[in-house]
């Protein structure tokens, strides 16, 4: 058996370990800006400082005339002065100026003048400015805006706004003498009340509302409108309502109505009301008051209000697109200022603030006046009073056909509001407000009107002139210079301008065109 040789080992010596070197700071640093992104983060945020930077030097200089083009610019509108020490047409001034706000216009104007004229040479080189497009502002720049127009539409009066001092002579429609007995209102003051009492249950608003104003434009102001106007009030008194023996009373036994059929009754009288009850009523129209409801199954509501004469003034007024959009509405009357039904004398009201036809206020209080003949009040009294035309009268159920008997056109009013309605209390109060709003209108629009009869405001509107300087030219001069060519038709003024032939001259005016 062959042995096994014994086991031996061999021992060499091993390589002694790799030495690292301390990396140096540049190193380490580098890693770091490597391994965290330095170099990355840094670069957007010197990216983002930059164009930051790039916004507030433009947000600086916005607006400013870039070197290059204020000399240009400057040039060729000093040569269009130059130009008419001899007559030219009128349109070269229009194409001078253009030519001084950029490349389109310089290009207009190269086409339209040999190019011997000096004014070719600044035209080119801003033609040649193209290449810089986004580096270039005109000089002369034009912004959309409003302008005022009050004198470009109507020279004498501009914006305005009529404003009613008096209501003295409408009471002859009706009238058979002129002792006060029979006066009644004028038709087309019949017309306002009845629109006024039934706009608040048309399906259709049946007339468009007129705007009374004088504002060309569409887009005026005016600082105060000053009118005499018709205000209301009204006050829910349902409890005050009484029941005895199946009959429903108000104010004790001055109106009332049966419990099993009354639908609706009321009384228009020429009375004051109770002042706890409608405070600081002023010169009295009417007082009404009323028991109404909507079936013989509901609890009455009453309902206590007056018409009476006030002063409305409106200030802070604007007219946009030619319907009002914003106003400051303010109400003033005479609560000692009572009156009774048939007076002889007439119904004045003088505000404690007074303004001329420029919303200027003065110290002659009495110039503000406003004034109701004795005739005319009685007019309204009469017809407010009438069980025919007015708001005394009922409705009453049939119990045996289940219908009603109306009294009245008004009655009926009353009664279709009661039925429709889900607070009868405001509802009233929107008949009566639409009455006296529709009355005020009427009012404004009443001829003759003494003392401060408008007020004058600003018209403004915004035209479609563009860069041209035609309006501007033409505006100032006379209508014998400029015969039937209105300033803001564009195609006329340039047909005219190119027919038209000015010299630059100065005389004891100073420089004008001749």
């Amino acid at each position: 058996m062959e042995s096994k040789k014994p086991y031996t080992t061999t021992t060499q010596p091993l390589s002694p370990p790799p030495v690292y070197e301390t990396p140096s700071f540049g190193t380490r640093l580098q890693e770091f800006m490597n391994t965290f992104w330095v170099y990355e983060i840094l670069a957007s945020i010197i990216s983002l400082t930059m164009l930051a930077a790039i916004f507030g030097v433009l947000h600086h200089y916005n607006s400013w005339d870039i070197t290059m083009a204020v000399p240009l610019a400057s040039g060729i509108s000093q040569l269009k002065w130059t130009w008419y020490r001899e007559s030219r047409k009128l349109t070269d001034l229009d194409k001078l100026d253009q030519s001084s706000r950029g490349p389109f216009g310089s290009v207009k104007l190269l086409f339209s003048r040999p190019f011997k004229f000096l004014g070719a040479f600044g035209a080119i080189i801003t033609i040649l400015t193209l290449a810089f497009q986004t580096l270039i502002q005109n000089a002369i720049s034009t912004r959309s805006g409003m302008l005022e127009l009050t004198a470009l539409y109507d020279t004498d009066n501009g914006a305005s706004f009529p404003q009613g001092n008096n209501y003295t002579t409408m009471f002859n429609d009706y009238s058979s003498a002129d002792a006060l007995y029979d006066q009644g209102p004028t038709l087309d003051m019949v017309a306002d009340i009845v629109y006024g009492m039934f706009y608040t249950i048309m399906d259709f608003d049946t007339q468009f509302q007129l705007s009374l104003a004088n504002c060309p434009s569409g887009n005026c102001t005016w600082k105060h409108i000053q009118t005499l106007s018709v205000c209301s009030k009204c006050a829910d008194v349902t409890s005050d309502i009484g029941l005895n023996k199946g009959l429903y009373t108000l104010y004790g036994m001055t109106v009332t109505m049966d419990e099993s059929v009354g639908l609706i009754t009321s009384l228009s009288n020429a009375k004051y009301p109770d002042p706890s009850v409608l405070p600081g009523v002023g010169p009295l129209i009417a007082h009404v008051t009323t028991m109404a409801r909507g079936t013989t199954n509901d609890a009455p509501v009453g309902i206590d209000c007056a018409l009476y004469w006030c002063v409305l003034d409106r200030s802070k007024v604007s007219m946009i697109n030619w319907n009002i959009t914003d106003s400051v509405d303010t109400y003033w009357t005479d609560p000692s200022a009572k009156t009774i039904h048939a007076q002889a004398t007439d119904v004045t009201l003088t505000p404690p603030t007074c303004y001329d036809e420029y919303a200027e206020e003065i110290p002659d209080k009495t110039r503000c006046t406003k004034t109701i003949s004795s005739h005319s009040q009685l007019a309204l009294q009469n017809y407010f009073l009438g069980d025919k035309t007015g708001f005394t009268g009922t409705v009453v159920q049939n119990s045996t056909t289940g219908g009603w008997g109306v009294s009245s056109e008004v009655m009926q009013l009353l009664y279709t509001t009661a039925r429709m309605s889900d607070n009868l209390v405001v509802d009233m109060e929107a008949i009566m407000g639409y009455i006296g709003l529709m009355m005020t209108s009427n009012i404004r629009q009443t001829m003759p009107q003494v003392g401060i009869w408008h007020s004058l405001g600003e018209s403004w509107g915004q035209e479609k002139w563009k860069s041209s300087v035609l309006p501007l030219l033409f505006h100032p001069l006379a209508d014998e210079a400029r015969p039937g060519v209105a300033p803001y038709k564009m195609s006329e003024l340039k047909d005219v301008a190119e027919n038209t032939e000015v010299r630059l001259e100065r005389g004891h005016l100073g420089s004008q065109f001749v």
